[in-house]
């Protein structure tokens, strides 16, 4: 009998890839619904998908889920170093906007890692101004926002990059607050590449970073006992005024397997996307996908 339900669950598997389709994540959702995301990294195929057409044809900014992208590329490119630091005043205004940061205040200069940990407003907006005018949307349409990910067929909108004209409009661009909007699917897609780079030196403290995030900052409402894994929050308002809840990571943290992304309209990251996402990486550890 066990045999018997064994190939039946095989059956049922392959008839899912000929078909395109894959397990389906709406348990984890309340009514409210939203979208989410459990990508393979090795094969570059969805394992499980919640809200299809949300995932792939709703566009928003990413807010906080891009500090690590720009992050990354400062380091890369020479223009920050691994060791950096600088003083959080706590608020900051760009243009007519004033946005403070979460965290609660820190004795000591933010370095990169606890920048990311933390999702530190201050520290990501004052590196922002060492891109030159329009590199910083060169490295985001690198990381393949921008473009339909693939990942699931069917109609998929196209996200949008623009080069930033002034300053201030860069750094909203590098807080993910203006100038961008993505698909959900994009989002799985980037922080797979992102994935993939773990072994290199220069990513180490962006890795960091992650972990602290899930282990102790904006996302541990995300953690799963017994299992050290990366991931990054975001909270940001549309055009519109709707607030979105973002959550994307990988796990394990230090040999991905898995990159897992959520996405909640009207709700905020840290309090409600991380505990979805959670909840996803531990069913899929425990094979209950």
């Amino acid at each position: 009998m066990l045999r018997r339900h064994a190939v039946s669950m095989l059956f049922g598997v392959l008839a899912r890839a000929r078909a395109g389709s894959f397990a389906s994540l709406d348990r984890f959702f309340d009514s409210a619904g939203g979208a989410a995301l459990l990508i393979d990294v090795r094969t570059r195929r969805p394992i499980a998908v919640s809200g299809g057409a949300l995932a792939t044809r709703s566009l928003t900014p990413p807010g906080s889920t891009l500090k690590p992208f720009v992050l990354s590329a400062l380091i890369k490119s020479g223009k920050l170093s691994a060791s950096f630091s600088l003083p959080c005043p706590g608020r900051l205004t760009i243009g007519n906007r004033t946005l403070d940061c979460s965290h609660p205040p820190l004795a000591a200069p933010v370095r990169i890692d606890t920048a990311i940990a933390y999702s530190c407003n201050c520290f990501v907006a004052q590196v922002a101004a060492r891109f030159e005018p329009g590199e910083l949307a060169r490295v985001l349409d690198s990381y393949g926002f921008g473009s339909p990910s693939g990942l699931i067929a069917g109609d998929e909108a196209s996200g949008r990059v623009l080069a930033a004209r002034s300053m201030d409009a860069q750094r909203l661009q590098a807080l993910g607050e203006d100038g961008i909007v993505i698909t959900a699917a994009e989002l799985a897609l980037a922080y797979r590449s992102l994935a993939l780079q773990v072994a290199r030196p220069e990513i180490q403290p962006i890795l960091d970073g992650l972990e602290g995030a899930v282990e102790f900052g904006t996302a541990q409402h995300a953690r799963v006992p017994g299992a050290k894994f990366a991931g990054k929050t975001g909270s940001v308002l549309t055009a519109a005024g709707e607030p979105i809840a973002w959550f994307a990571g990988f796990l394990p943290s230090r040999a991905p397997e898995v990159v897992v992304v959520v996405m909640l309209p009207g709700r905020s990251g840290g309090a409600d996307a991380a505990p979805v996402a959670g909840r996803i990486l531990a069913a899929h550890r425990a094979g209950r996908l």
